[in-house]
């Protein structure tokens, strides 16, 4: 082969080779010397010349990498671990930004090959070679980017979906699909966090007497108030379900000596009298409730015995509140 290779094809290809890459450096297997084969203009910034050993050309890279990369650049930095490695692999390379004479920073990806034996991991001799792929890397940052905001809009419209999917277009509140996902999390919150779980039971007053005698607008009114008053009076961070036509579900993990049951009364009835006072309906808005504040059972899995003794208390206050009771 070596004999087709005339002096003017060896130039050819060392004018490739060069065109190549920005930066050739080549390093003695005993001495460590560092011969500049070729540098382009545009990394006169690294000072090659004044470059004698490797420690030096480490050096200079090192300063001249970009602080968020010099990292991926340490594998370069002990030349007994590069041999090391090298014993094992034909090459290493790392990708990392470097600063040009313009002092702006660009891709390149930093090579280092055994240059002794073709294809063979033996050897003491390297070949340092950069080459700029500030162009491909660029483009696939964009990409990767733009890929990412993809993503990340997919998630916000699934999660959207989601939650609508699991939400009652009436009220806002959570539909039943809604207590079988957010129970799950309550309960686990309560068992890994050592809380105890409200559970709350509401059912409006008088709904059938509202329909029947002022219509069915009059019942949707009175839902939307109730599901209002519930949003503001329940604790923070809990899950608000309604579970029918006129009966809501709140529950949320808190802590044992939580003091957010005090209020949930005291505002609840306030919001329902501030509501009945600021409008002229020709009903009063009114609901019964019960509730109860226990620790998780061990392997509990649902609420639905909590759920059950909150619904025996409810019906206890609406035997005594509402007069239009079925």
């Amino acid at each position: 082969m070596d004999r087709y290779l005339t002096e003017q094809k060896k130039g050819s290809i060392g004018n490739a080779i060069k065109s190549l890459y920005q930066l050739i450096v080549l390093v003695e297997e005993d001495t460590f010397f560092c011969h500049a084969v070729d540098c382009n203009k545009e990394l006169e910034t690294l000072d090659i010349s004044s470059v004698k050993i490797y420690d030096d050309l480490f050096s200079t890279l090192y300063k001249n990498t970009h602080p968020e990369d010099r990292e991926s650049i340490t594998l370069l930095s002990n030349i007994d671990d590069l041999h090391e490695t090298l014993s094992e692999k034909v090459y290493i390379s790392c990708e990392c930004r470097i600063r040009h004479t313009d002092l702006s920073y660009y891709w390149s990806r930093i090579t280092i090959c055994n240059s002794k034996i073709e294809d063979s991991p033996t050897g003491h001799e390297y070949l340092i070679l950069l080459e700029d792929i500030h162009t491909q890397k660029d483009a696939l940052l964009t990409e990767h980017s733009e890929l990412i905001k993809t993503i990340s809009t997919l998630k916000e419209e699934y999660n959207k979906l989601f939650i609508e999917n699991m939400t009652d277009a009436q009220t806002g509140c959570y539909n039943r699909k809604g207590l079988k996902y957010f129970e799950t999390i309550a309960l686990k919150d309560a068992v890994n966090n050592n809380k105890n779980i409200f559970v709350c039971v509401l059912d409006l007053n008088g709904l059938k007497y509202m329909n029947d005698t002022f219509g069915h607008s009059a019942g949707d009114t009175a839902i939307a108030a109730v599901s209002d008053a519930l949003k503001k009076a329940s604790p923070q961070g809990s899950s608000i379900i309604r579970t029918g036509g006129d009966e809501f579900l709140v529950f949320c993990p808190l802590a044992a000596d939580s003091t957010a049951l005090e209020s949930f009364e005291k505002t609840l009835e306030e919001e329902l009298r501030s509501y009945n006072d600021s409008h002229n309906n020709p009903f009063q808005v009114a609901a019964s409730y019960g509730y109860v504040f226990l620790p998780p059972k061990e392997n509990m899995e649902t609420l639905d015995e909590y759920i059950e003794t909150a619904d025996k208390k409810m019906y206890k206050m609406k035997e005594e509140r509402d007069p239009h009771k079925r």
